[in-house]
């Protein structure tokens, strides 16, 4: 008779399993991610279809399940806060290069609001606008042996990975107004600066870069950036945030400008460690595959269909 019992209960438990597991996959919804192109379009070298490619690949990552991406194209001063009302987002990409900071005073403190939801990890990068650019092969995306969608998929893994957060992008000193308006609005201290110009005298700290999500080989993100070079030096260091909390900035890569041997210059660098070692910028070999594992899911997630 406890024979028979046990037997019930286990043909029980898996027939509950077999309705259950449709349930729990529902629940699990894709990480929701607002890409913001606040930069007019440049002739000639890239414009609003070229940034939605990016979104789009973003999206369609990994079977087109596990990120839901709103992609919105504007610099409407206010269209910032009126997008954000439609949220909420785990992860917000400002793809912003402009030469005037026309962000409103409403479009920052939606911002703010979003950093204070705990979705407050930051990257910063000063080669977004060459991501899918123009002047030439190496700089359409999704780049040399596909580096730059690599590249991207990392930045956004490593974002999901820390909680959430907001990668602001931008390019060199000239286009960098509204870009730093809004760094300004979350770390008062810290702004991009300079024009870089990148050597092979340089190296990837830690492997967030180059393998959160996909493996990638330096040289050929290297490639890229050398057919534009031309990109922004982002800051690293202490700060404090806007509600006056320390905020640490480290670079995630960095290189000397042309012909190497002098100050190395941070190109990408975020609010959380990359973690140890260094790789040569120009080292020909991708990194070790990380374990497969059930696909990240936003611990902060609120319900609510994605918009």
């Amino acid at each position: 008779m406890r024979k028979h019992v046990k037997t019930l209960i286990c043909v029980f438990a898996l027939w509950l399993g077999v309705i259950l597991a449709p349930l729990q996959a529902q629940t699990q919804q894709p990480v929701r991610i607002l890409w913001w192109d606040g930069s007019p379009t440049y002739d000639g070298a890239t414009n609003a279809r070229d940034r939605a490619a990016m979104a789009l690949y973003i999206d369609g990552f990994g079977g087109g399940e596990r990120f839901a991406v709103t992609f919105q194209s504007t610099t409407r001063p206010g269209a910032l806060a009126q997008q954000m009302q439609r949220g909420p987002y785990d992860i917000l990409v400002m793809d912003v290069t402009t030469t005037t900071a026309s962000f409103t005073q409403s479009d920052l403190a939606a911002l703010q609001q979003h950093y204070q939801s705990g979705r407050n990890a930051l990257m910063l990068d000063g080669t977004l606008w060459v991501r899918n650019a123009r002047p030439g092969p190496m700089t359409v995306f999704p780049g040399p042996n596909g580096a730059s969608a690599a590249l991207l998929m990392n930045q956004i893994q490593a974002l999901v990975d820390a909680g959430g957060g907001i990668l602001i992008g931008t390019d060199h000193r000239e286009f960098q107004a509204g870009a730093n308006q809004l760094l300004r609005a979350l770390v008062p201290g810290a702004r991009f600066s300079g024009r870089t110009n990148p050597s092979r005298d340089g190296a990837f700290l830690g492997n967030t870069l180059l393998r959160s999500a996909v493996p990638v080989a330096p040289i050929d993100i290297l490639r890229h950036w050398e057919e534009v070079p031309s990109q922004a030096q982002v800051p690293v260091g202490q700060f404090q945030d806007f509600l006056g909390n320390p905020v640490t900035l480290y670079a995630l890569v960095e290189t000397s400008d042309k012909p190497g041997g002098r100050t190395k210059r941070p190109y990408i660098s975020a609010s959380f460690a990359p973690g140890d070692g260094r790789t040569a910028i120009d080292s020909n070999a991708a990194p070790e595959a990380l374990p497969e594992e059930e696909p990240d899911r936003m611990p902060t997630r609120k319900s609510g269909s994605a918009p």
